[in-house]
């Protein structure tokens, strides 16, 4: 009897074991469909309030150049000198950096290094495989989501290169320029911004090699088609 009873209260508290288990398993599993069911935009979607609203307060900032231990920035300084507009750092690990600053830091924009570029804001991006162009990961909330196979098939970011001698660095939907990128025009001036179905379409800046200004606007280039 003493054997029977102790295999009853040793199955009782195994029974005990494996329904507290189950129960912890039921909890956890709305947080990892959560997971499974993120929406995974490229990156933040900037309402055009906020960048019409973002552009008014710098349209009449003034361009410079400002130099620190960390590389170089040329674009756009606030009345109190610092970086804040649009513009772009070359840092002193050759990583090229293009969009826009608030403060000192890069609120949105293009970072392309040697072998990966990314867009998006520091805490929400997309990563491009330089090599090939494809998405590597999004990134979000300090989360890394691997893209769809959809996805990948349909964005790239592409070096394009023109007969004029012109250039643009990007990214693209179906092989056309869409969403941020830059145009590199042959006589030294390029372009950042937004582009939809091949054409510059939203705000964006046109950096000037001649005098070293800078033109921000917005742009619709499917107006002359």
């Amino acid at each position: 009897m003493r054997n029977f009873a102790a295999q009853k209260q040793n199955y009782d508290m195994k029974t005990m074991l494996l329904r507290w288990v189950f129960a912890l398993l039921i909890a956890s599993l709305p947080a990892v469909c959560d997971a499974q069911f993120v929406r995974l935009d490229k990156y933040p979607n900037i309402p055009p309030e906020y960048e019409a609203a973002f552009v008014d307060q710098v349209t009449d900032y003034v361009s410079g150049v400002v130099k620190s231990m960390y590389g170089q920035y040329f674009g756009q300084l606030s009345p109190e000198g610092n970086i804040y507009g649009y513009g772009s750092f070359f840092t002193i690990q050759d990583e090229e950096i293009y969009g826009l600053y608030r403060n000192g830091d890069l609120a949105f924009g293009i970072k392309r290094g040697a072998e990966v570029a990314k867009v998006g804001t520091n805490d929400h991006y997309t990563a491009y495989d330089l090599r090939t162009g494809y998405p590597l990961y999004i990134m979000k909330d300090n989360q890394k989501y691997a893209p769809s196979a959809d996805f990948r098939e349909k964005n790239r970011f592409l070096i394009l290169k023109y007969n004029n001698g012109d250039q643009y660095v990007g990214e693209s939907t179906d092989n056309k320029r869409e969403g941020f990128g830059l145009y590199f025009h042959s006589n030294g001036d390029f372009y950042y911004g937004h582009y939809k179905n091949n054409n510059r379409q939203g705000y964006g800046a046109l950096f000037k090699r001649e005098d070293n200004a800078i033109v921000i606007q917005y742009w619709d280039e499917s107006e002359d088609e």
